[in-house]
């Protein structure tokens, strides 16, 4: 009796045994020339290796598959960058060749491909080159931008103000605060910090990014699971909530619109095809520096000491002053390098083929750039895994730019927001610090930075600080 239990349980794991690895032997000849990787599963292929940080996954393969590998998500075949090296020879050195966007169920259910991040070919070429122009008669990289954000800086000082005496969490103003920036550029209108209307959109738009964070590397399996219900449910909410928050952009695009005559460019984004998509890409361009700026370091004396020193306590710092404060600057770029908001950056696509440190990858190839591994590339900074401002400082104490430092990704697919972005992480935290003192409600020692989830960003922790004026 025993045995025939057991034979019969033994036949259908020697089924799905031999069925695994001939299924692994067929994903080998289909990759062809593609760099080798780990062996996948059947369905989900190497989904259950990258969990739960996507990020650390891949990097800690690379130390066994090298700089260039492969892994699958579900069926679908994909090619990891790690390294400052093989970013650099792929989307510096091939930048051409590896501009295309790589398709991902996560973004294809509400973007179809359309809008400035995610098209390909003649229509990506044309919504890039119309929005670069757009953003230059908005005044991108002139005065009138810092005089906005200047502004927008004036207005949360104010905010954080009220503050004092109790602690709070600063996310929601600092998001607030960029969000402002980026409405002001494009409908010409601030909101307040009270608009109930306005926090309610931003609030769907950060549990929109927290749900493309957690579901980026996940591709639907074929069979029915918890996973699959939970993959679908976040799939339908995303939709609302895209829905919901470029419904509101394009209001105020037409609402802003009516207010000019002219038939200037400024204007014209309501004619394109897809003008959500385009709201929907401005909006996230913006949206990077708060997550940066979620990060600055508790009471940093020596920061402080330099804007005294510079700028005093009377005006405010301007763009102008970031030459005469390097520490800053390189802690500024340093809290990038070491968060790196962007784990990943969006998946390319090869628009034809090419060989990369001695791989064939054929037209169409799937890649994953691990932006992160350039970051902590110990070839490339002092000590990586550590908060490190002399990473960005030569033995001048003068700041130093590092190749290697890619927060916006690099190549022909960097943000478009990346200027802007720059201007507010440089803007909005020296104004803060030039006024207040930041610490910390609990010892520090017990501070956890892990981010909340990892998938396509790292999403902050909850937090809480409190203020004290200088």
């Amino acid at each position: 009796m025993i045995t025939g239990i057991a034979a019969a349980l033994l036949l259908p794991l020697l089924v799905l045994a031999l069925a695994w690895w001939s299924w692994g032997a067929r994903c080998t000849q289909m990759r062809g020339a593609l760099p080798p990787g780990p062996r996948p599963l059947p369905l989900l292929g190497n989904l259950l290796q990258l969990k739960p940080h996507l990020d650390r996954a891949l990097m800690e393969l690379s130390r066994h598959w090298g700089s260039v590998f492969t892994v699958r998500l579900g069926r679908r075949p994909a090619v990891v960058l790690c390294g400052y090296a093989a970013l650099r020879d792929a989307l510096v050195l091939q930048a051409d060749t590896f501009s295309g966007r790589g398709a991902m169920p996560v973004f294809e259910r509400f973007t179809h491909g359309n809008g400035i991040v995610f098209s390909n070919g003649p229509l990506w070429g044309a919504l890039r080159n119309f929005a670069l122009g757009a953003l230059k008669e908005f005044g991108l990289g002139t005065q009138t931008i810092e005089e906005q954000i200047l502004e927008e800086a004036s207005c949360l000082l104010n905010e954080f103000q009220a503050t004092i005496g109790t602690p709070f969490d600063p996310r929601r103003l600092l998001s607030n605060a960029v969000s402002n920036v980026i409405c002001s550029v494009v409908f010409g209108k601030r909101y307040s910090y009270g608009d109930s209307e306005f926090l309610r959109l931003l609030d769907l738009f950060n549990d929109n990014f927290r749900i493309m964070s957690s579901r980026w590397g996940e591709a639907k399996p074929s069979v029915p699971s918890k996973m699959t219900k939970n993959y679908s449910s976040d799939l339908k909410r995303k939709k609302h909530l895209n829905e919901t928050v470029l419904g509101s952009a394009c209001g105020s695009v037409r609402r802003a619109q009516a207010q000019y005559t002219g038939s200037t460019q400024r204007w014209q984004v309501c004619k394109l095809e897809k003008p959500r998509m385009g709201a929907w890409g401005l909006g996230m361009a913006g949206g990077v520096g708060k997550c940066s700026a979620d990060q600055l370091p508790l009471a940093p004396a020596k920061v402080q000491a330099e804007l005294d020193a510079v700028v005093g306590r009377v005006r405010a710092p301007n763009l102008e002053d970031r030459a005469c404060l390097p520490y800053t600057n390189a802690v500024l770029h340093e809290i990038q390098r070491f968060i790196s908001v962007l784990p990943l950056g969006l998946p390319r696509a090869l628009t034809r083929d090419t060989h990369l440190h001695g791989h064939f990858l054929p037209k169409g190839t799937f890649v994953i750039p691990l932006l992160v591994s350039a970051h902590r590339d110990p070839t490339q900074f002092k000590d990586p895994d550590c908060f490190n401002p002399t990473n960005f400082l030569n033995d001048k104490g003068e700041f130093q730019s590092n190749d290697a430092f890619m927060p916006f990704a690099p190549g022909k697919r960097m943000c478009l927001g990346a200027g802007l972005a720059h201007s507010e992480i440089f803007l909005f935290p020296t104004a803060i610090l030039q006024k207040f003192s930041l610490l910390p409600v609990e010892n520090s020692a017990n501070i956890n930075l892990t981010p909340h989830c990892t998938g396509l960003g790292n999403v902050p922790p909850a937090f809480q600080l409190r203020l004290v004026p200088r």
